[in-house]
């Protein structure tokens, strides 16, 4: 989405999942950090759909559900969006991404000043850490 992009209160519409709870491990470097998250996702409706998580600027290391990592035709990468085809109901999320906190000039999710690291994750800064749904609502 673009950065200048409006969002209008009439283009809502609530979230097809739910991240109950997520869990973080940071493995700190300035120019290469691993970000291990762990969530408990959960569909909202009845209806199978994909789950999309947004990012900005991640490499994707792995991702895996309940346990099992997922085979490459069962997710993609578009758009700086993970997209899971087909997910459980509720399930046990881990994405492992990595990203270079010390490169980082835009001043949002983790980044070096000082020579000291810091976070900024409002509004929208939290998906340059991991994918996830990144809304107030979500």
């Amino acid at each position: 989405r673009d950065a200048e992009a409006t969002i209008r209160l009439s283009e809502y519409r609530p979230p097809d999942y739910l991240i109950d709870e997520i869990a973080l491990v940071f493995s700190l470097d300035p120019e290469q950090t691993l970000v291990a998250a762990r969530s408990h996702v959960r569909r909202q409706g009845d209806a199978p759909c994909p789950l999309v998580l947004d990012g900005k600027r991640l490499e994707l290391q792995s991702v895996s559900i309940d346990g099992e990592a997922l085979a490459s035709d069962r997710y993609r990468v578009e758009n700086e969006q993970l997209i899971i085809d087909a997910p459980p109901a509720a399930f046990r999320l881990d994405i492992v991404t990595r990203i270079a906190p010390a490169g980082n000039t835009h001043l949002e999710g983790l980044y070096m000043s000082g020579g000291r690291f810091c976070t900024q994750c409002e509004a929208e800064g939290f998906r340059a850490i991991t994918y996830t749904l990144d809304r107030p609502d979500g």
